[in-house]
């Protein structure tokens, strides 16, 4: 079955190019969005008890720019100033949460109801009719399904009472409440797939707090007399269509302040279905119940890359940080990206920048120029540093001078994106778009742009270890060490050797207080550029991004060698990780991590058998982290010998999933070099 991903959009554009270029970008949203939901097929399989196998059967990889999209030479110079350095922006759409509970318990319709009230004041209004076509397309496509049923069951001249009532069912919602579990589930399933095809981003859409939402359907329907094992066909109905559309970092969110009996079926059908999608996200505060710990810390959970572990009240404390209130902070969810959300206030563009921290170090330590041969790019008024104190000084200077850069390219391309590509759907659901009669990147209360900062463990070190060398031992001059990062050690070995063994961060050593301030200072620069309804978040959250980015980038102050990876997420450098993640774990939580409300996770293994027979320390860890203003943890349970054999053997391996930061993926579908690094994480840890 073909996934129904970009390439539905890419159709709609190249075979209805000339009436979609002709007209305004939200006529043509709400023009492309009916066409791409004509496009689709529907299949339904026996043991359906949802609809939701919708399937598209023409391929098309090339995306046709409309004559508005299309820019300047000037303004693209802007928007791609920041790759001189090694950075990178994007208005990164997906990663959505939407109300579900409120369209669950309103339907679409309560939606449409505000919009026609709004035209009444402003009947010419494009973006409010555009809106009303969206919804008008919703309900056209429900009721097409619906006739597909009927063509079916006539077909086979005779009554099916389950077509029958899935056909009834898909009229129903989710244009309007739900009733039933089943109902509810099927509702859930139409706005999660709709969701990406408006956004043309299939990823990380999160459920949200699915077991609080979901429960009153749940305990209604049981009580009606749906028993424990229909339900979990219901579930497993989902699962699988999630995994089929391929968005492996969807986020399911369970628990919190309570844990209930829907949040306990949905930890078994986790542990029973073995997908790599969605992503468990069980949320842990000091009342957690011993028996949910039992049941989460599972080898065959683990072994998954499941569950993630979310620090409840330390997420909330990292939305004050961000300036949301106490009463908004009860109801936010977590995406799979360690997004920290709340459900349709905000737009997150999660990788909306991606800063090249160690870029920053360098122009510090060489007069404001980066090492690279030929990079344009010059911080002014940077002189050589004398100490450690002015080292940090250079540091903050060229870290506020690339990001004006990266800021100036994102908002560049913000303003692009709105004007020429708004989303219609996504708006509706977003508070305040319909009142304000706009896009949600102006909008939502929220737009969020996540910066990763790329390579801040490494340069922390780096600094320390110039600290070292250079200031107090006096080993080398800083000249010396320039060249010698600069040509990548080569000839220069005993140096490279020196900057390797200076203590680095997560040793839980005096090295983290290097981490701890280069943190405060990114965060700060970071926030700083915070107005409007735009909010810069600080984050260390890389997925396997740190193998790319290290892979273009040259050497640094650490050791580490050109074409390296840099630090994965909230962790440390690969070099140090040890078999003992306690040493890792009291690093991480020295940063600021409230402050960096983007998200950081850091990425433990377990080995197996340790899994099964020490769950009380298991848990305790985990606890330790989290209870001490930890964010997220992610965990794995798999040996480098299982990786090593599944390199060099992918065939006999095609079901292995691993954990890569925000999701779970299929291990075979990773690059040789994320392969690698993988093993090369494993071999070191598992203790």
């Amino acid at each position: 079955m073909a996934l129904c991903d970009s390439s539905v959009e890419f159709f709609v554009r190249m075979n209805n190019y000339n009436d979609l270029n002709a007209m305004t970008p939200a006529k043509r949203f709400a023009k492309k969005f009916r066409l791409e939901l004509e496009s689709l097929d529907l299949e339904i399989k026996n043991d359906d008890e949802i609809i939701g196998w919708f399937k598209f059967g023409n391929e098309c990889s090339d995306r046709i720019l409309f004559d508005d999209e299309k820019i300047d030479e000037h303004t693209k110079g802007i928007m791609n100033m920041p790759e001189i350095f090694g950075s990178k922006t994007n208005v990164d759409k997906g990663h959505t949460l939407v109300d579900y509970g409120f369209i669950l318990n309103n339907g679409l319709v309560a939606y449409e109801n505000k919009i026609n009230e709004k035209i009444k004041n402003y009947p010419e209004d494009e973006y409010l009719a555009a809106m009303k076509d969206t919804l008008r397309s919703i309900r056209c496509f429900m009721e097409r399904m619906a006739s597909l049923i009927d063509e079916r069951m006539s077909q086979c001249n005779s009554e099916d009472v389950k077509m029958s009532a899935m056909r009834d069912m898909i009229k129903k919602v989710p244009y309007y409440p739900a009733d039933t579990f089943r109902e509810a589930v099927q509702s859930v399933w139409i706005i999660h797939f709709l969701l990406p095809l408006a956004e043309n981003a299939w990823y990380s859409i999160s459920l949200g707090k699915f077991d609080e939402y979901m429960y009153p359907f749940y305990a209604n329907s049981l009580k009606n007399g749906m028993t424990q094992d229909e339900a979990k066909k219901i579930i497993h109905n989902l699962y699988r269509l999630l995994n089929s559309y391929a968005d492996g970092a969807c986020m399911l969110n369970i628990g919190g302040d309570t844990y209930n009996e829907l949040s306990e079926l949905i930890i078994e059908c986790q542990k029973e279905f073995s997908m790599p999608a969605p992503i468990l996200g069980v949320r842990i505060d000091r009342n957690t119940p011993e028996r949910i710990w039992n049941m989460l810390i599972d080898e065959k959970l683990f072994s998954m890359g499941q569950p993630t572990f979310y620090g409840e009240e330390a997420c909330k404390k990292a939305l004050r940080e961000k300036s949301v209130s106490e009463k908004e902070t009860d109801n936010f969810s977590n995406n799979s990206c360690m997004g920290i959300s709340i459900p349709a206030e905000e737009f997150n563009s999660m990788w909306g920048c991606v800063f090249m921290v160690p870029a920053a170090l360098e122009a510090a330590l060489n007069t404001g120029l980066l090492l690279r041969h030929g990079c344009e790019i010059r911080v002014p008024n940077i002189e050589v540093p004398e100490n450690t104190d002015e080292v940090f000084a250079n540091f903050e200077k060229c870290v506020k001078y690339l990001m004006d850069i990266c800021v100036r390219s994102y908002e560049v391309k913000a303003e692009l994106s709105e004007k020429t590509d708004p989303d219609c759907f996504v708006s509706i659901l977003t508070k305040g778009c319909i009142e304000k009669r706009c896009d949600r990147i102006s909008g939502a209360k929220y737009h969020n742009v996540t910066v990763e900062c790329m390579g801040m463990a490494n340069a922390a070190d780096g600094i320390c270890a110039i600290d070292k060398l250079v200031f107090r031992d006096k080993k080398y001059t800083l000249e010396e060490i320039n060249q010698a990062v600069k040509s990548d050690f080569i000839e220069y070995k005993e140096i490279k050797d020196d900057l390797q063994s200076c203590m680095k961060y997560g040793e839980n050593s005096g090295a983290d207080e290097y981490a701890v301030k280069t943190a405060e200072i990114m965060q700060r620069i970071i926030r700083n550029y915070n107005h409007d309804n735009l909010y810069f978040l600080p984050s260390l959250h890389t997925l396997d991004h740190n193998v790319m980015y290290g892979k273009t980038w040259g050497a640094s102050y650490d050791g580490r060698s050109a074409g390296k990876p840099f630090a994965k997420n909230a962790g440390p450098s690969n070099e140090v990780r040890k078999s003992d993640p306690t040493s890792m774990v009291l690093s991480a939580i020295k940063l600021p991590q409230y402050k960096f409300f983007g998200g950081q996770p850091i990425d433990v293994n377990f080995q197996t058998d340790l899994v099964r027979n020490h769950k009380k320390e298991i848990s305790s860890l985990i606890k330790v982290y989290l209870e001490n203003g930890g964010l997220q943890f992610q965990v794995n349970s798999l040996s480098s010998k299982l990786l090593r054999e599944a390199i060099s053997s992918p065939e006999k391996y095609s079901n292995l999933v691993v954990r890569i930061g925000g999701f779970s993926i299929y291990f075979n579908s990773l690059s040789i070099e994320s392969k690698k690094e993988f093993a090369e994480r494993f071999e070191k840890e598992g203790f």
